[in-house]
């Protein structure tokens, strides 16, 4: 039977199942593959994390300097929609073959594409989900998610690195019962906004992070006109997912700020509590909240999701018409508690497919 990546990690000596535990955990909240997670971590360095990539899969395994000085005719011998979709990267190019730098080298799907639409023989090598993500962007200006913010863990290895010929594989050591009748709809106008039962079924269901999201923003919207909802991730809090009625004026997905002790971010974090804010205090005591929306609504609201008594995502919710009621306040501290335990569910899951 084949060994996954984290068990191949601990038989290693290189973390503990502690550390792995931690890392899934990471991995969970915040995306990204569990290799970058160990990584941003501190636990590994990516030439460990590679090593054992390139065992585990039995190809080469590209490093920092194979990123650098690519010639031109190298980056072009691909399409960029290619390279977009996929998270690819061409590091050598010659007349019948790309040596082709990937995240999951075993995708065949990717291999025999990237060879049918360039006509070459494609050499796959694997190299590191954060390394991929900043030479897409540095090389094509693809720009990353907020997801993937500089980690001061990615260094350049400790050996320098053969050219890219010389690269070698490391060796292995919801259904209705039968004749019952459908119910008829209810017209959504006359449903509690505040009942909880779809929403339970929804976290019970969940597959992915951005589930669990979706799952908070259309909650929220129950109550509130918009919802942003981000993480907070180190000292950084990071765009993810966005619902409601106004565009923001950045592009959410890749927006990220700083959280200083001034921030009410940091209050929230801190606290682990829900604050409702009057808009116009809240935007002249946050600047940042601008870069939501440019109007100021009547109230705005920040709860924070916390899980194992880490602040690690909030909800920004604005009312543009009024205040909240006490109830729908209370309503919305009960979504986020069930959105932490949602997020438990992923990490066990996670943890059981890890065994």
């Amino acid at each position: 039977m084949k060994k996954n990546f984290g068990t191949l990690l601990v038989e290693s000596g290189l973390i503990t199942e502690k550390v792995l535990s931690e890392a899934l955990q990471r991995q969970i909240i915040f995306g990204g593959r569990l290799g970058t997670n160990l990584i941003e971590m501190g636990a590994v360095s990516e030439e460990s994390i590679l090593k054992i990539l390139s065992s585990q899969h039995k190809v080469p395994y590209a490093m920092a300097e194979h990123f650098d000085n690519i010639p031109k005719e190298t980056l072009n011998a691909i399409p960029k929609d290619l390279l977009e979709k996929y998270r690819i990267i061409p590091i050598k190019a010659e007349k019948h073959r790309i040596t082709l730098a990937m995240e999951d080298p075993t995708r065949l799907d990717v291999i025999d594409e990237v060879s049918f639409r360039t006509d070459r023989v494609i050499k796959p090598v694997v190299a590191s989900e954060l390394r991929i993500t900043h030479s897409l962007e540095r090389l094509y200006d693809i720009r990353r998610a907020a997801r993937y913010i500089q980690s001061r863990s990615l260094a350049p290895p400790s050996e320098p690195a053969p050219p890219v010929e010389e690269l070698v594989e490391l060796s292995e050591e919801h259904l209705i019962p039968a004749g019952a009748q459908e119910l008829p709809e209810v017209a959504p106008e006359i449903l509690d906004p505040l009942d909880v039962s779809d929403i339970n079924e929804s976290f019970w269901s969940v597959g992915s992070r951005d589930d669990v999201a979706h799952t908070v923003i259309t909650a929220g919207l129950r109550v509130m006109d918009d919802v942003f909802m981000l993480m907070l991730k180190g000292n950084s809090a990071l765009g993810w997912m966005a619902g409601g009625n106004i565009a923001p004026p950045v592009e959410f997905g890749i927006w990220t700020m700083d959280i200083t002790s001034e921030t009410v971010l940091e209050s929230i974090r801190q606290s682990r509590s829900i604050e409702r804010l009057d808009g116009k205090k809240a935007f002249e005591s946050d600047p940042w909240l601008s870069d939501l929306s440019w109007d100021v609504p009547q109230e705005v609201v920040i709860c924070p999701l916390v899980l194992r008594k880490h602040t690690v995502s909030a909800i920004i919710g604005f009312s543009w018409q009024r205040r909240l009621e006490d109830d729908e306040i209370e309503f919305l501290v009960r979504v986020m508690r069930k959105a932490s335990v949602a997020f438990e569910i992923l990490i066990l899951k996670s943890r059981i497919l890890m065994l």
